[in-house]
């Protein structure tokens, strides 16, 4: 069997898992805050998200971006043998599938790195009290973060097609929260996030394999919606867009010559049942509420 037939059966078969869930629907609206504006709480109910200008400072990004290049060499070598996907120090980075050409350093060939609000710079962000007060209005008072991915966007990297972060998420609690930091200027150019406000309220999708030549293992697409109501979101480094697990968005192609880079981080309520079996990429840490082991 050539390469890319295997790389397609692994899509179909990664679709039909993701499918399993379809139809699934979240809750609808938050009532009752304590922390957020009207004005954000507004937001979230119509639209999905909620936008914040400057939340983190371009100091705390820029040492974001160099701690996660620190972590691909860490566990990376130049001798090691070519994969797309590679594992160490609790770490998960995976290859990007469409070669780059114009690459000098592993990190130039990079989609993704999983597996790291456990360390450093990474954790202390999920502590944030501010943050964590949002969230309380969104999820309730026990919380914990599953899932953290740092995005690299290389030039000449395809965007995600549209997809709906729940249908990777198969657990019995809805819904979750992503929280999404733009660690470099995302532009409509260097490929930014693209999210189509109000899908947060449409039942889970079906989510079909990406079938283009060389994409991403794991990327699957939504084809039966109209997106035409699409809001790329144009975001300076440090603004924080915390989101709907059920929000449709994708990302669109980099055709500059500059990599952008985004930190993201999953929360959901503490005791949500994943499943039969957890996905690798995901690691549970209670960061408010009854899961705090207190010393």
């Amino acid at each position: 069997m050539e390469r890319d037939d295997i790389n397609q059966e692994s899509k179909e078969e990664f679709s039909s898992a993701v499918n399993k869930q379809k139809g699934r629907v979240a809750n609808k609206l938050i009532q009752n805050t304590s922390f957020i504006s009207a004005e954000q709480k507004r937001s979230w109910n119509k639209d999905g998200y909620i936008l914040l200008k400057g939340f983190c400072s371009e100091k705390f990004c820029d040492d974001l971006n160099q701690e996660v290049i620190e972590i691909i060499h860490s566990i990376i070598k130049k001798e090691d043998q070519f994969s797309h996907a590679y594992a160490g120090n609790g770490h998960l980075a995976i290859r990007e599938m469409k070669p780059n050409n114009n690459a000098k350093n592993i990190e130039d060939e990079i989609s993704k790195l999983f597996r790291i609000h456990s360390v450093g710079l990474f954790k202390d962000f999920i502590f944030r009290k501010d943050l964590l007060d949002i969230l309380e209005d969104l999820i309730g008072r026990n919380i914990d973060c599953f899932l953290s991915q740092f995005i690299f966007k290389n030039p000449g990297a395809w965007g995600q097609p549209w997809h709906q972060d729940s249908s990777y998420f198969p657990f019995d609690r809805e819904p979750q929260v992503g929280v999404w930091i733009a660690t470099s200027k995302a532009t409509i150019e260097n490929g930014c996030l693209v999210v189509l406000p109000e899908s947060h309220l449409e039942p889970l999708h079906e989510h079909l394999p990406d079938d283009r030549k060389n994409s991403n293992y794991g990327y699957t697409e939504i084809k039966d919606h109209d997106f035409s109501k699409e809001i790329p979101m144009l975001l300076d480094k440090g603004d924080v867009l915390i989101f709907h697990s059920f929000l449709m968005h994708k990302s669109y192609d980099n055709q500059s010559s500059e990599r952008r880079t985004a930190m993201v981080y999953h929360f959901a309520e503490t005791g949500t049942n994943f499943g039969e079996i957890d996905s690798p990429t995901n690691e549970w840490v209670s960061v408010r509420g009854k899961g705090l082991v207190h010393d």
